[in-house]
């Protein structure tokens, strides 16, 4: 099995250890952990039957762990990374294993699978909302190549909301009450409609004031207004068939964070631009808003403004279980996106008394639809699953350089407008045979054939000149860009139950993420011509056993993957927003994943989880076109060096918990304490980048729940709560290139939440 010297691995992970060990000894009871049922492999199964690593949390945890959004789980899974991408603050990039997307365009992918109750989410735009009824959390670490096959190369996520039913009339009402003025209210209300019948409605809303005062025109940095409505239809239309049907609409209108210049050289090339358009230096020649620590104010260029996001959804879905040994389910998902952004990257350092770096106004229509069908089957020695899939995307967007503030987008100033039409379809199947003679042994073989046609259009009026200006402006073009590919990813897992509570698998998986375009491309060539789909293979070695009759849990997955045609963005024109995506030859990424959990008494839960990544890149530099007003044409082939490690990959990451329970007179006692380490990491692949720092996130909260109200009147909950507790100052994202360098901006930097806190009441009946 694979180990590190003792002496590598982080102060948090050694206490943490220490900390379970201390504790066991006073074990004097028979505490049992809760199994948790997922559906990771298209069937509900005990996640230690599942040969995935596997991180799942239900409702009740996701609550103790003050998780609202997709958001919180960045902190809560180890070789998971979540962040915002910088300038937007409801558009989500996912990492797992060290594999995501670095650059969120319409015309690129995400690497990590976003599910909402079986369907795709295809973009990554508005992925920042809430919703109220959340059941569980699936993250599916490792390339999911055969059963979501889809841009899961790096894993899959699936968020599993609470269906109507029929066995009773429920209505729950939480409030939420916090500093930075923060109200969240979540409303959910079951109703049976008859025997056969449901209806379930939810609505949440929340309102958080900014984390950053803005001195300037508009809008403080890091507010939150967002809100969403569900609608879910049950009916058992006979013994054997059930339909789901599920309306969702979410609004969000939420503000950038402050992306800060972390220090000013004022004797870099170009740094004379940034001292000339903004005169308010320092005694050493600073800007005043440029600062190492995290602000707690700043002043705006220009005005800031709240993004306008609208998300309207619909899913139906349809089961029939044909017999005990047979079911099939068809899962239809519709997703319509319309969002205003502005994207703020730099907001407090302008260009030429007019133009504040990345600065603009984007707007984004996407709209998407999907058909999965499933047809699951069982025998004594087989089990299997055979699927088709449909998928089909349009989108269109408009980016202008210039914000001003406005919502009035000056188009004849500077328009970048690109379009898409995407479509994909596959079949795919997994079977596991368990031979008679050898019940302790499970062979799964999987596959899924893809194809994907993808297509795009650019108008690309913007007039592109360098920080310090160019003799040669870059020519406006028209172009259409259209591809075709197609794949098949074949997978082989093999496992051996040890005895009924443990068992040891090895896998081979294969995954691939189709190529594209690039719709900030400066150059008609390089956008015509494109990038080639990235392929990724992966060795896994896991264990999974319940251990001291049930009351600890241990699960652990050692891995290699290699990738083939990585894709990345770089810098082909005058500024950093002006890039494409290249193919790198080759990238490798090695790693473990251990989770514990440990029932110590019946009333004191311990777990902790540890990821490891150890990333490398194959060749020292890549090859691309890039402006160069001497070379023929305007562009040239330069050779660019690239870092040792993958951007977003920290080495290591922790996560410990201690949840106590008790039964008191008016109710139920609850204490959780929960500690996230995440080592440092990149922020991008090309010299020079940005380091995100470590961070040690500790949160807490305290609950006292069941506290009867009178016979038949329902109960209450009353939770404190508080994250990152210790305030500390972390980085989210940091931006630093060679364009930024020669201004004299060494990092530009999105910092997380500083210390949040408040009160839950929770009504249920």
């Amino acid at each position: 099995m694979y180990t590190r010297p003792k002496s590598t691995y982080p102060t948090a992970f050694c206490t943490s250890l220490c900390l379970l060990a201390t504790v066991a000894p006073a074990v004097n009871a028979a505490p049992v952990l809760e199994e948790i049922i997922v559906t990771a492999e298209k069937r509900e199964e005990s996640i230690q039957d599942v040969p995935i690593s596997i991180a799942a949390f239900t409702e009740n945890t996701l609550e103790k762990m003050g998780v609202n959004d997709i958001k919180g789980l960045a902190s809560k899974v180890p070789n998971l990374v979540v962040n915002e991408f910088t300038g937007s603050a409801t558009t989500v990039r996912l990492f797992i294993r060290g594999v995501g997307q670095n650059d969120v365009q319409v015309t690129q992918d995400p690497s990590v699978a976003l599910y909402m109750d079986g369907v795709y989410i295809g973009s990554s735009v508005g992925t920042a909302f809430e919703t109220a009824d959340i059941q569980r959390v699936e993250v599916l670490r490792g390339p999911q190549g055969t059963l979501y096959g889809r841009n899961a190369t790096g894993g899959a996520i699936n968020l599993v909301t609470r269906k109507a039913d029929t066995d009773a009339l429920r209505f729950r009402q939480r409030l939420s009450f916090g500093n930075y003025d923060l109200f969240r209210s979540r409303s959910i209300l079951n109703v049976p409609l008859s025997d056969t019948t449901a209806l379930k409605l939810a609505y949440a809303y929340a309102d958080r004031d900014g984390v950053v005062e803005n001195l300037g025109a508009g809008e403080d940095w890091g507010v939150e207004n967002r809100d969403n409505i569900t609608a879910d239809f049950h009916w058992d239309a006979s013994d054997a068939i059930t339909l789901d049907y599920k309306y969702d609409r979410s609004t969000i209108e939420d503000t950038s964070r402050l992306s800060q210049v972390l220090k000013f050289d004022a004797s870099a090339p170009n740094a004379g631009v940034i001292s000339f358009a903004n005169p308010a230096l320092d005694a050493k020649g600073n800007p005043v808003d440029a600062s190492g620590d995290r602000r707690d104010e700043a002043t705006a260029f220009d005005k800031e403004v709240a993004g306008d996001i609208e998300i309207n959804a619909h899913t139906l879905d349809i089961a029939w279980e044909i017999s005990d040994t047979l079911a099939f389910r068809s899962i239809t998902g519709y997703r319509d996106v319309d969002a205003f952004n502005q994207t703020s990257q730099s907001p407090t350092t302008s260009l030429f008394g007019s133009y504040t770096i990345t600065n603009g106004i984007t707007e984004t229509s996407f709209e998407q639809f999907s058909q999965e069908l499933q047809l699951l089957g069982s025998s004594e020695t087989l089990d299997w699953v055979l699927g088709a899939y449909y998928y089909e995307d349009e989108s269109q967007e408009s980016n202008i350089g210039n914000s001003n503030g406005s919502e009035e987008i000056p188009r004849d100033v500077l328009t970048d407008f690109t379009s898409t039409d995407n479509r994909s379809m596959a079949l795919f199947g997994q079977l596991t045979w368990t031979p008679e003679n050898l019940q302790d042994w499970h062979f799964t073989l999987g596959a899924r054939y893809s194809d994907d046609t993808r297509e795009a259009f650019r108008d690309n009026n913007r007039v592109s000149f360098g920080f310090a200006g160019s003799a040669t402006p870059v020519p406006a073009f028209r172009a259409d860009y259209n591809r075709d590919f197609d794949q098949f990813n074949p997978s082989l897992t093999v496992e051996y139950d040890i005895d009924d509570f443990n068992k040891l698998y090895v896998k081979w998986v294969t995954a691939y993420k189709s190529g594209g375009t690039s719709q900030r491309s400066t150059s008609l060539e390089n956008f015509q011509t494109g990038f080639e789909p990235e392929e990724l293979e992966a060795w896994e070695l896991g264990y999974k056993g319940d251990l001291l009759n049930g009351r600890l849990r241990a699960n652990a997955a050692l891995f290699y993957m290699q990738y083939d045609d990585y894709q990345q963005s770089v810098q082909t024109g005058r500024n950093p927003g002006e890039r494409d995506f290249i193919n790198i030859e080759d990238a490798e990424i090695t790693g473990l994943e251990v989770d514990l959990s440990l029932a110590i008494t019946e009333t004191l839960t311990g777990t902790l989880s540890y990821g490891h990544l150890d990333t490398s890149f194959g060749p020292d530099s890549v090859s691309y076109q890039q402006i160069d007003d001497s070379a023929p044409g305007g562009f040239s082939t330069v050779q660019e060096a690239l870092t040792e490690d993958l951007a977003l990959a920290p080495e290591h990451t922790l996560t410990t918990s201690l949840d106590y329970n008790l039964a008191v007179g008016p109710g139920l006692l609850n204490a959780n304490v929960n500690l996230q380490y995440q080592d440092k990491s990149l922020g991008g692949v090309q010299f020079p980048a940005g380091t995100l720092n470590e961070r040690t996130l500790l949160a807490a909260s305290v609950s006292l729940s069941e506290i009867a109200l009178g016979d038949h009147t329902g109960s209450l909950r009353v939770t404190l709560w508080g994250n990152n507790l210790l305030d500390e100052e972390y980085f989210i994202g940091n931006i630093r290139q060679a364009s930024f360098d020669s201004l004299g901006l060494m990092g530009l930097a999105t910092f997380g939440d500083p210390r949040t806190y408040g009160v839950t009441l929770e009504y249920q009946y």
